[in-house]
């Protein structure tokens, strides 16, 4: 988690308003070595998107997916495919 709250304050400086969670492996506990840690930023400033995948790949070294979505797609598209109980708010 704490890769995860990295990648958070990184997103925080594009986006105050920006929720992370992290989904997947890590919170499946079937995190390995060949894993990557899969993070999904929810934020309204979506025009963004680019310069916050950017930050977050110039600055980390941890392997991490990231996903950046609105509210609405969020919801209406990937809530259909991760459990409830499979994502955590950062």
């Amino acid at each position: 988690m704490e890769v995860a709250r990295e990648v958070k304050g990184i997103l925080k400086t594009i986006d105050p308003q920006v929720k992370v969670y992290v989904f997947g492996s890590v919170v499946r506990g079937k995190f390995t070595a060949a894993s990557d840690i899969d993070i999904l930023a929810v934020t309204e400033a979506i025009e963004k998107k680019k310069e916050m995948i950017v930050e977050v790949y110039k600055k980390m070294k941890a392997p991490v997916e990231l996903h950046v979505t609105s509210p609405n797609k969020f919801e209406t598209w990937y809530m259909k495919f991760i459990n409830a109980n499979e994502i955590v708010e950062v």
